[in-house]
């Protein structure tokens, strides 16, 4: 099992943007993403999930996923921020009925990804969307801090499988996160992934396809 006892702290930002992303596709097709962040607080003991970036729907492939964590690595680089930096992968399983454990495609991801940290991936993360906490975002008669939306897992140190959860009164959202997730999902925001911007390439609506930033998304 685990030995971490960090804290975690998702933003309302990035929560947002991976509820869009699962709603739009992942009731249907598996979704996945970078999940974007920093270490903070005392001896950097915390770990703050600020940002998602989309990168397809559907089972991804190595190509798809070295060339978006490239493209993202990047952009961060350019943005002059050196805190903020890849700190985990992001999924929600095709089955409405599967909120347990995170598909095998997302874990062996988040496997090579931990491989390739400097700490040994021991703070990397893989975080998973559920069902259960996207209807209780839309539902005004379901409690959502039943049903979270995230749940959070980390490298077993015996097996080295993603299989350990974080325990979820260590893992905050920001204040009103159900009620923007709710709202932006009545006014369907439109977001894109990767692979969204790769297929409609040449098309009038490209340019617009800003799958890094998703700057249409208004909090």
């Amino acid at each position: 099992m685990s030995t971490s006892n960090q804290h975690i702290s998702v933003s309302s930002l990035a929560e947002t943007k991976m509820a869009l992303h699962s709603a739009k596709h992942g009731l249907s097709n598996p979704i996945h993403g970078i999940v974007i962040g920093k270490r903070s607080g005392d001896d950097n003991n915390a770990l703050e999930i600020v940002d998602a970036i989309p990168v397809c729907h559907e089972v991804p492939t190595k190509p798809i996923v070295d060339m978006a964590l490239r493209l993202v690595d990047a952009h961060l680089q350019q943005q002059g921020d050196d805190d903020l930096t890849i700190i985990g992968w992001y999924t929600s399983n095709a089955s409405t009925l599967d909120d347990d454990t995170p598909n095998l495609s997302a874990c062996r991801i988040a496997s090579s990804m931990s491989d390739n940290c400097q700490d040994g991936g021991d703070n990397f993360i893989l975080v998973m969307v559920t069902t259960s906490g996207l209807l209780a975002a839309v539902s005004k008669d379901s409690d959502s801090s039943l049903s979270p939306l995230c749940r959070v897992f980390q490298k077993d140190t015996k097996t080295k499988t993603f299989s350990y959860e974080v325990n979820s009164e260590l893992v905050t959202q920001e204040n009103d996160t159900s009620y923007i997730i709710s709202k932006a999902l009545s006014k369907e925001m439109p977001i894109y992934d990767f692979v969204d911007h790769i297929s409609n390439y040449g098309s009038e609506d490209w340019n617009n396809m800003d799958w890094i930033k998703n700057g249409a998304i208004k909090l």
